[in-house]
């Protein structure tokens, strides 16, 4: 059986695969971590496998002003909330209840219908002359607005590149000047928040990465000052630093966690990071309980687990686990795994042949000869998963069997 989690990080997505945990006196004391200076993966380890994905970066670019030809015509007939609109609809459709009398009169009496054909294409005519009025009046402004919004657009685009520039001097020279020029030109910059703010943090964090590559974790105060003090310089709030250092620690634990190579020395690593960094248990919760999930799924190393069951079991079947779902029980035995929900769904042990795990969205994705995947959600599902991968391993078979 195949066992991975997947977590999207900062820099992108990853997936790295799960065995049965190394126990923790396997797990030497080197304290260097598993992610380089540019919050990429660097493995330790001969085994495993990791795979990430770096998202694509666009660089910050102002918005395009909505214009009148991007409408359709016949969009702008459609009533939009206003009296005006919904009058223009009734009289549309008086003019083809109008028509289609004169056509009955027509059919019926002779040409004295007309009269009524020819009342209700005017009643028709009347919306389409006076929305694409409408439509020319705007159009003619929107020309007009078009010259002195280009001279500003040009304006603001040669701040924004400044700013820019500035802010990725910073991945070389991160000196006093550095964040005195770096302030000026966000004091200059005078554009919506949304639109620098994403490069301002993903370039913070490299520097954090930088940083820490260079100078250790022993500087972790020394580096969560320059990254307050230099997202101050680039204008980002306080919740946002806090939210680039958050991700400069998520990274650093889900690095670990993929190389296996959390262990007591590394543990002191990492907390003597989130503590540098000013950062709790409580804003990293993610973290925290993946961390507790693979030290549990650790301890289980050499002995299966049992549990009671709260169903009948077979003839020499024994409860590993009971996992609470969502919406129910998820009970694993060393033949088949349960889902007792409102439709209770089991899976032959041996059929099961893939266990994914997302760690965002705290599912687990079992792939078997079924169909469709059996998707469940649970608050550790990385444990259940590993335990799921344990028992599939498990060979009870007869010696005169094998």
């Amino acid at each position: 059986m195949t066992y991975y989690v997947e977590k999207q990080l900062a820099f992108g997505p990853i997936r790295f695969g799960v065995s049965t945990r190394r126990a923790l006196d396997a797990i030497d004391d080197d304290r260097a971590l598993s992610s380089g200076p540019n919050g990429e993966f660097v493995r330790r380890r001969d085994d495993g496998f990791f795979f990430g994905d770096t998202e694509r970066v666009v660089g910050p670019s102002l918005p395009v002003a909505p214009s009148i030809n991007q409408t359709p015509f016949l969009s702008s007939l459609k009533p939009n909330g206003t009296p005006r609109s919904f009058g223009f609809l009734a009289l549309m459709c008086f003019g083809a209840l109008l028509i289609l009398l004169g056509l009955s009169v027509v059919i019926r009496k002779g040409p004295q219908g007309w009269v009524e054909i020819i009342l209700g294409a005017i009643c028709i005519a009347i919306p389409i002359v006076m929305t694409a009025q409408t439509r020319r009046q705007i159009r003619d402004r929107e020309e007009r607005d078009r010259v002195e919004r280009e001279a500003a657009v040009a304006r603001n685009q040669q701040l924004l590149t400044w700013y820019t520039n500035a802010l990725e001097h910073l991945l070389i020279d991160r000196g006093e000047n550095a964040l005195i020029a770096l302030r000026g030109e966000r004091e200059s910059l005078d554009l919506a928040y949304d639109i620098w703010a994403p490069t301002a943090k993903r370039v913070l964090l490299q520097v954090g990465f930088e940083e820490l590559s260079r100078r250790g974790v022993a500087e972790s105060v020394a580096i969560s000052k320059l990254l307050s003090d230099a997202g101050d310089a680039a204008g980002l709030t306080p919740q946002d630093v806090h939210a680039v250092k958050r991700d400069l620690y998520a990274t650093i634990v889900w690095h670990l966690l993929a190389d296996d190579r959390l262990g007591t020395a590394q543990e002191a690593e990492v907390l003597k990071l989130r503590e540098g960094l000013g950062i709790t248990e409580d804003d990293v919760p993610s973290e925290t309980n993946a961390i507790e999930q693979f030290r549990s799924l650790r301890a289980v190393i050499g002995g299966m687990p049992h549990a009671q069951s709260p169903i009948p079991l077979a003839f020499q079947e024994y409860c590993i686990h009971q996992a609470p779902l969502d919406t129910g029980m998820l009970i694993i035995t060393n033949r088949r795994l349960i889902a007792e929900e409102r439709k209770r769904t089991e899976v032959a042990m041996p059929k099961v042949f893939e266990v994914v795990v997302d760690a965002d969205a705290n599912t687990i994705a079992i792939k078997s000869d079924q169909k469709k995947p059996l998707r469940l959600r649970t608050s550790n599902p990385i444990f259940t998963s590993g335990l799921i991968d344990m028992a599939s391993a498990l060979d009870e078979r007869p010696r005169g069997f094998e």
